[in-house]
C-alpha cells in the first residue's frame, strides 16, 4: 500500500486503514505478527498502523498498541489519545462530523472481512443525502439548528454514503440482497434514498447517483458561501476539497487494491468478490 502511494490520498488512506483494521480484527492469532511485519514505516504514515490497531475491534488492541509504541516514538501523542480515549474508535466515529473518511474506513473493513455491520453504519448516513425525486434539495432540514459547517459535512457524508453504496453493489451483487432485506426496517429518511441505491445498483447506473450527490454538495457550498459572506478563502477551499473527495474514484476502483487482498495466506471474502 505504501509502495503504491495509497496513503497519500485521503479516500484511499482511510480505506486502507479500515482494510488493515479488518484483517487484524479477524485474525486474533496472527494479528501481532502482522503488525510487526508492517515496520519500518515512515513516521507520517505510522498513523495508518495506529488507527488500524485501534479500529480493529480486537479485545487486546490496547496491549497491541502499547507493545508497538516504542517503534513509533514520534507518534506518541496520537497513541496516547487512543489509549486515553480522547479519540473515538471506528464503531464510535461520529459520521455527521467529518464523516466521509469514516465511510471509507467502514468500506475497507467490509472488504477485508465481508461483515455486514460496517455497511449498516454507512446506510445510516443516507438520511443526509439527496433523494432523486427532489427537484431541489431541502437544505433547511440539513442546516437547521446544526451550524453552517456541520450542514456541509452532513451533505457530504450523505452523498458519499449513497454513491459508495451504489457503486460497491455494482461489483458485489450480494450487497443488493442486504439492501433489500434492510429496506423495510429503515425509517423513511433512510428508506427513500436506499431505494434509489437499490435501483441504481441493479441497473449498473451508480454514476447517476454520483452526479446527483455531487450537485447536492456543490449547492450546499454555494448556499453556505452566500449565507456566510465572512467565510475565509481557506475555509472555502477546505469545503471544496471535501466535496472533491466525495466523488473521486473510490479506492477499490484501483487495480492495485487487489494486491493486499491476500494477507497471511488468507483470502478475504469481501475483497475476493470486489476484485472480480
Amino acid at each position: 500500500m505504501l509502495d503504491y502511494g495509497l496513503f497519500k490520498d485521503e479516500e484511499q488512506r482511510w480505506f486502507c486503514i479500515g482494510f488493515i483494521a479488518g484483517v487484524l480484527g479477524t485474525n486474533p492469532n496472527d494479528g501481532p505478527k502482522l503488525v510487526t511485519q508492517m515496520f519500518p514505516m515512515p513516521d507520517k504514515e505510522q498513523e495508518v498502523i495506529i488507527r488500524a490497531i485501534a479500529y480493529s475491534g480486537r479485545p487486546d488492541w490496547r496491549a497491541l498498541l502499547e507493545n508497538n509504541a516504542a517503534k513509533m516514538p514520534l507518534r506518541k501523542p496520537l497513541i496516547d489519545d487512543f489509549l486515553e480515549e480522547r479519540r473515538p474508535r471506528l464503531q464510535d466515529l461520529a459520521l455527521d462530523v467529518g464523516g466521509a473518511p469514516g465511510i471509507y474506513a467502514h468500506w475497507g473493513y467490509y472488504v477485508a472481512t465481508g461483515q455486514h455491520e460496517p455497511v449498516m453504519r454507512i446506510m445510516e448516513a443516507l438520511k443526509w443525502s439527496k433523494d432523486k425525486e427532489e427537484s431541489g434539495f431541502a437544505f433547511s432540514k440539513i442546516f437547521s439548528g446544526w451550524g453552517s459547517d456541520g450542514g456541509i459535512e452532513k451533505v457530504t457524508t450523505g452523498g458519499t454514503a449513497k454513491w459508495t453504496l451504489a457503486s460497491y453493489a455494482e461489483r458485489d451483487r450480494e450487497l443488493i440482497g442486504l439492501y433489500r432485506a434492510e429496506y423495510p426496517n429503515q425509517p423513511p429518511e433512510v428508506a427513500k434514498p436506499l431505494k434509489d441505491v437499490i435501483e441504481a445498483a441493479e441497473l449498473f447506473e451508480a454514476e447517476s447517483i454520483r452526479k446527483d450527490q455531487f450537485g447536492a454538495i456543490e449547492d450546499a457550498q454555494q448556499r453556505q458561501m452566500t449565507a456566510d459572506a465572512g467565510m475565509s478563502k481557506g475555509m472555502t477551499a477546505g469545503s471544496i476539497a471535501i466535496a472533491t473527495g466525495c466523488v473521486a474514484a473510490t479506492a477499490l476502483g484501483q487495480a492495485q487494491i487487489a494486491i493486499p487482498c491476500v494477507i497471511g495466506g488468507a483470502l478475504y471474502t469481501g475483497a475476493a468478490k470486489l476484485a472480480h
